[in-house]
């Protein structure tokens, strides 16, 4: 159980922080942005990370930078 609760609160804590540096006209205009970032988030959870600062920054990177994942 501690293992689940410390995945919740890593999810929480990189997820508050990419969200907190998405612009208005980003969320209006892709307005699958939260999902981007929730799926890039759950998935580097999964492989280990453990840092939460990181994997905002790289879900950041992930959604702004990759024109795939507009699709």
């Amino acid at each position: 159980m501690a293992g689940i609760a410390r995945n919740i609160e890593l999810y929480n804590s990189a997820y508050r922080l990419a969200w907190k540096h998405v612009s208005e006209v980003q969320k209006r205009e892709k307005p699958n942005i939260a999902w981007r970032l929730h799926d890039f988030i759950r998935r580097e959870i999964k492989k280990g990370a453990s840092e939460p600062l990181l994997i905002a920054s790289e879900a950041l990177r992930s959604v702004e930078f990759n024109p795939e994942t507009w699709d």
